[in-house]
């Protein structure tokens, strides 16, 4: 009976939601129409060129089962840390070099390809939530903030509100390991190259869906919103980077680390969209970011009173969104990396019959 009360409930709230969104499409058709052109070129221009080859390498990193190699010898910091098998850490890894949506479906590829189990792919999935170098040194610090060295900062301050958010997820989210993960050499996909295209293609359709969708809400919300920082903090709360176009310059860096650290509905459905095969939690999810973003804003704050640095002023006609690319060293050298282990991982199985084809 109280499940047909609550489903009943549920029903309600929906439609009433579509109700609202109809009638505010309606009321607001030319102000939706520009947010999703603005979405549509955010992507075109940012998100596809900075996102989908590092998302086609890491989708051959896992399919080639070079994760499981490569992070093999830490297996037992990252029971330690994370109390997940290495492959897990190899998902946080690459998480933290691609950016966000990169490591819930390096998650759910790796549970596909029996490298790890539903849960312990869960719970990387609930830890690997984090922006790229590219985003916060390029984007956030250089363009917007004007000073390299505060986006350096949030960096730091982001890497260390996901380590201490994974020990917490670690010791509180119960996982069971997989009795026998299938070796390294058994999770080659026999198409690597045209399986990790179709990889990075379908999780990019579904990310860029999001961001305009989400574009779209902040454009209504900024137009019948009484108060311009009511309109900043949601936006920050809803898509991160017209939340940190909106902030910068205008709030404190911890408040801004803090709405990085937290990533944005649009980031969590992204998440969502790519989890494939996996249950997650939403509402453990949604708290395991605030609380991110909580230790990301302490940290940022703590480095702040170490390596003070300045904000430069923000003029937001003057930062041009092309800038977030993943071009930074860090960015650059991991999909060499990935693109040498790659080439040779296809080179030393061209000798194999079951793995002639790529």
């Amino acid at each position: 009976m109280k499940d047909k009360k609550l489903f009943r409930y549920r029903k309600i709230i929906t439609l009433s939601l579509i109700v609202v969104g109809c009638y505010l499409c309606l009321s607001y058709s030319q102000v939706c129409a520009d947010g999703i052109k603005k979405g549509i070129l955010f992507c075109v221009e940012v998100l596809v060129p900075s996102l989908y080859v590092f998302m086609t390498l890491s989708s051959a990193v896992i399919r080639s089962g070079i994760a499981v190699s490569v992070t093999r010898p830490l297996e037992k910091l990252s029971r330690f840390l994370f109390r997940l098998p290495p492959s897990g850490l190899a998902v946080i890894l690459l998480s933290v070099l691609g950016g966000y949506p990169v490591g819930a479906r390096c998650a759910a590829m790796l549970y596909e390809e029996g490298g790890i189990s539903r849960s312990d792919a869960e719970k990387a999935a609930d830890i690997a939530v984090c922006a790229g170098p590219g985003f916060l040194i390029n984007y956030v610090g250089t363009a917007l903030l004007g000073n390299r060295q505060a986006g350096i900062l949030l960096l730091c301050a982001e890497i260390t509100g996901v380590l201490i958010t994974g020990v917490i997820v670690g010791r509180t989210m119960r996982s069971t390991p997989l009795p026998h993960p299938r070796s390294a050499n058994a999770l080659v996909s026999h198409n690597l190259l045209i399986d990790s295209v179709t990889d990075a293609s379908r999780a990019t359709l579904r990310m860029c869906g999001m961001v305009v969708i989400c574009t779209a809400m902040i454009a209504v919300i900024g137009e019948i919103s009484p108060d311009e920082r009511i309109t900043d903090v949601v936006s920050a709360l809803i898509e991160i980077t017209e939340g940190c176009h909106r902030s910068c310059g205008h709030y404190p860096l911890y408040m801004i680390a803090f709405f990085i650290g937290f990533g944005g509905i649009s980031v969590h459905l992204q998440a969502f969209a790519g989890m494939d095969g996996l249950f997650v939690n939403k509402g453990l999810f949604f708290l395991y970011r605030i609380i991110q973003g909580i230790i990301t804003a302490a940290a940022a704050y703590s480095y702040l009173m170490i390596f003070p640095v300045e904000q430069g002023v923000f003029n937001s006609t003057d930062a041009g969104l092309t800038v977030a690319k993943s071009a930074t060293l860090a960015g650059s050298a991991a999909l060499v990396l990935c693109s040498v282990c790659f080439i040779g991982s296809v080179h030393r199985r061209r000798g194999a019959d079951s793995y002639k084809r790529l």
